[in-house]
C-alpha cells in the first residue's frame, strides 16, 4: 500500500515538474525575444526605451522560480526513493524477527537456535538488513542431515574392515613347512 502511495505522489511530482520545465522553457524563448527588441531599440539612433528592463527582469525571475521547482522536486522524488527503500529494509528485518533493541542498542535477531546476533546500530537498517540476510542464508544452506550421521559411521566403519582384509590378503601367508626347509638348508649348507 505504501509503494502505490509513493508512486502516485511520485507521478504527481513528476507531473508538476514537467509543467514547470514546459513553463521555463516558454520564459527563456520569452526573455530571448525581449532581449532582441531591446538590442533593436539600443542599435537604434532613435533610443526610445518603454520600460522593457521590468519584461526582462520579470522573465529572469521566472526562469529561477520554474527551475527552483524542478530542482526542489527532484530532491523530494530522491527523499522518497530513499525512504521507500529504508522501508523496505525494516518491513524484511520485522519479517525475519528481528528487533531494534534499546538495550543493547541496535537491531538484533534470534536465531532458531537461540543465538542471539547483533545486525548494526540502529540507524543504518540496510547494513542489519544484508547481514541478517547472510546469517539467514547461511543458515538455509543444505547441511548434512543427522541420520546420514550414523550411516556415514556404519560406511567407515565397512571401509576400515575392507582395508583391514585386504591388508591381510596382501600378507604372504606362512608356509607350511617352514621346519624342514629350514633343515634342509642346514643340510645343505653343511654339504
Amino acid at each position: 500500500m505504501k509503494k502505490l502511495t509513493a508512486a502516485a505522489v511520485t507521478n504527481a511530482i513528476q507531473d508538476k515538474s514537467d509543467e514547470a520545465r514546459k513553463s521555463a522553457l516558454f520564459e527563456v524563448k520569452s526573455l530571448k525575444k525581449d532581449l532582441l527588441n531591446l538590442e533593436k531599440t539600443l542599435s537604434a539612433k532613435k533610443c526610445v526605451l518603454e520600460d522593457p528592463a521590468f519584461d526582462l527582469v520579470h522573465s529572469a525571475f521566472e526562469i529561477f522560480r520554474y527551475t527552483e521547482i524542478i530542482c526542489q522536486n527532484s530532491k523530494l522524488q530522491d527523499q522518497i526513493d530513499e525512504s521507500l527503500e529504508k522501508a523496505s529494509f525494516k518491513e524484511y528485518l520485522d519479517s525475519k524477527g528481528a528487533r531494534l533493541l534499546k538495550k543493547p542498542e541496535g537491531w538484533h535477531w534470534i536465531s532458531p537456535s537461540g543465538e542471539m546476533h547483533y545486525l548494526g546500530p540502529g540507524t543504518d537498517t540496510q547494513a542489519a538488513a544484508e547481514k541478517l540476510e547472510s546469517l539467514v542464508s547461511r543458515k538455509k544452506s543444505p547441511s548434512k542431515p543427522k541420520a546420514a550421521k550414523p550411516a556415514a559411521k556404519k560406511q567407515d566403519m565397512q571401509s576400515k574392515e575392507e582395508s583391514v582384509a585386504a591388508e591381510e590378503e596382501e600378507k604372504p601367508a606362512p608356509k607350511k613347512g617352514g621346519k624342514k626347509k629350514a633343515a634342509s638348508k642346514k643340510e645343505e649348507a653343511e654339504a
